[in-house]
């Protein structure tokens, strides 16, 4: 997030409220406020053929520092939209010019067990494999990859694989959403 961006507010029934929006700071304060996000998942094929998802290991100035998270994530500034947002957050957070086209939507839920608030569309973008990538904006330290089977795994107990709990409807959908693309 740059500092002059705002936030969109959602309104409970999950559509954005044309020309509201709040800074982060606003969202810390007032915990009513519904905000949008939008989360890809890069996923790609080995030279086995197996499905490996990238995980974003998270930068010093993120909440739960050196956990994994989703690959690319953000939110949804006003006037954007969640796809929008994505295709953004790929180029700031890994200097990599996504095609729209490309990406899969998945899914719009909420994570209750994180926060009730947050509103997120959920996307899959399938890489080649050798694309370069960076991470140079401070809020990633780096990413790795881990076989469906690995990352199935971690989603039982995110928590002891320093994963950050998304919740099993969250994690059930996009592992089969990968499934199928896959």
């Amino acid at each position: 997030m740059h500092d002059d961006d705002l936030w969109q507010i959602y309104a409970n029934n999950g559509t954005p409220i044309p020309g509201k929006g709040a800074s982060s700071d606003v969202f810390d304060a007032d915990k009513s406020l519904n905000m949008g996000n939008a989360h890809i998942w890069f996923w790609k094929k080995n030279a086995d053929g197996q499905i490996e998802i990238m995980l974003q290991k998270r930068g010093p100035v993120k909440k739960r520092p050196g956990w994994f998270h989703i690959s690319v994530g953000g939110h949804v500034n006003v006037g954007e939209t969640a796809l929008q947002a994505a295709v953004r957050e790929a180029k700031e957070e890994m200097g990599y010019d996504i095609d729209p086209d490309k990406l899969y939507f998945l899914l719009t839920t909420r994570v209750f067990g994180r926060d009730p608030h947050d509103i997120v569309n959920v996307y899959l973008y399938q890489l080649q494999g050798g694309e370069t990538l960076t991470h140079d904006d401070g809020e990633v330290a780096g990413f790795e990859w881990r076989t469906h089977d690995e990352f199935k795994e971690m989603t039982k107990d995110p928590e002891s694989h320093m994963l950050v709990p998304m919740g099993n409807i969250y994690f059930r959908a996009l592992l089969a959403g990968l499934d199928l693309v896959g």
